[in-house]
């Protein structure tokens, strides 16, 4: 019954979402209410997060793994941003506020900033092994490409990239963005679909049925 139950209240509150979304009287008044809901539930599973991480990092410092250090960084990050978080906001006129903004700003900022610069590399590696013109799509991809970034750093006579790549990301990107979203909006709804039926059961993870 571990499965069915959570099987069951998929069903009832994903068919009870779907309702609420296209019936324009009842969407305009419980819509809001079952928003609310959404949101307590991922305040739990925000515990469930954390609980999660602790347990993983704890079992690799338990086992001695080479790596263990970082999970002792994750520790420490962990319980200094939430021990002042929390003390910054019972205390807002205290000097606690002022340093998790400090935190926040000259540390968790940076540290998103390089993990961001880091998938430039993947990205050139991608677009290596993509742009190598062996068929007529990677060909066209390669042109294309090559305009756009000459396009973006064009001055004087080589400005006439400029108004090429203008068009290219105004027309055909459009056009491509929106077919890609129309096909993840189109698969969003056939997951959706098959979880609310009880097709799709990953979300349930392992265990005996």
């Amino acid at each position: 019954m571990k499965r069915q139950y959570p099987m069951i209240l998929t069903f009832v509150f994903g068919l009870i979402g779907f309702i609420l979304r296209f019936s324009p009287i009842l969407n305009e008044k419980y819509l809001n209410d079952l928003l609310s809901w959404t949101m307590a539930i991922a305040a739990f599973a925000v515990v469930i997060a954390v609980i999660s991480l602790v347990k993983h990092h704890a079992e690799k410092i338990r086992r001695k793994h080479k790596d263990m250090i970082y999970s002792f960084v994750t520790f420490i990050g962990l319980i200094v941003m939430a021990l002042v978080g929390i003390l910054g906001h019972y205390m807002p006129g205290s000097i606690w506020k002022s340093i998790f903004d400090n935190l926040y700003k000259y540390v968790r900022t940076p540290l998103d900033a390089t993990m961001f610069s880091l998938l430039a590399f993947y990205i050139s590696s991608a677009a290596y092994r993509a742009f190598r013109a062996r068929t007529w799509h990677a060909t066209a991809l390669l042109i294309s490409g090559f305009i756009v970034m000459i396009g973006r750093v064009a001055f004087g006579p080589l400005m006439i990239f400029a108004d090429i790549t203008n068009w290219i990301m105004l027309i055909p990107t459009t056009a491509v963005m929106r077919a890609i979203m129309i096909g993840v909006g189109l698969g969003i709804t056939a997951t959706s679909i098959k979880i609310i039926l009880g097709i799709e059961t990953s979300y349930l993870g392992g265990g005996e049925k």
